[in-house]
Formats: structure tokens, C-alpha cells, sequence
């Protein structure tokens, strides 16, 4: 039951964040991140999910920096509810 409403909560945050953003009040903050540096961040939030549910993650990145201009927050966010939902 904990997990289900954990679930809910952060569906309801996500559409709240959908809202925002349609209405123009969520800014983002863009800024020079390393993809790897995005990636890592959003594993760390999905791993529980992946490893309670027996799945593999594997990753693998070019060897040489891939370097975005991009609110790394929200990335890691959208990475990480992809990971979320392929784990699902």
C-alpha cells in the first residue's frame, strides 16, 4: 500500500509539472552537464525499482564526454520516469 500511494504521489507531482510548464511557470535552469553525470543521477532514482521488480540495467556511454546545455534536474527527471516505466 506504501509503495501504491509513493506511486501516486509522484504521479500527481508529474502532472502538476506538466501543468506548470504548459502555463509557462516552471523556468528551466540550463546550464553546461555531462550526459553520464544525468544518467547516473536518474539510475540512482530508478535502481530500487529496477532491482525490487529482478530486472538488469546495463548502461553504456561513448567514452568521451557528451556535453548538453540543459536543466540537468529535469533531464535526470525525464531519463529516470523512462527507466521507471520500462522497469514497470
Amino acid at each position: 500500500m506504501e509503495r501504491q500511494v509513493q506511486q501516486l504521489v509522484r504521479l500527481v507531482d508529474d502532472l502538476m509539472d506538466v501543468s506548470r510548464f504548459i502555463q509557462g511557470k516552471i523556468e528551466l535552469c540550463k546550464e553546461r552537464v555531462d550526459l553520464a553525470a544525468v544518467v547516473a543521477c536518474a539510475v540512482e532514482t530508478a535502481r530500487p525499482v529496477i532491482d525490487a521488480l529482478g530486472h538488469e540495467l546495463t548502461i553504456s556511454l561513448p567514452h568521451k564526454a557528451i556535453i548538453l546545455e540543459a536543466d540537468p534536474v529535469r533531464l535526470a527527471q525525464v531519463v529516470g520516469n523512462l527507466l521507471t516505466n520500462a522497469a514497470k
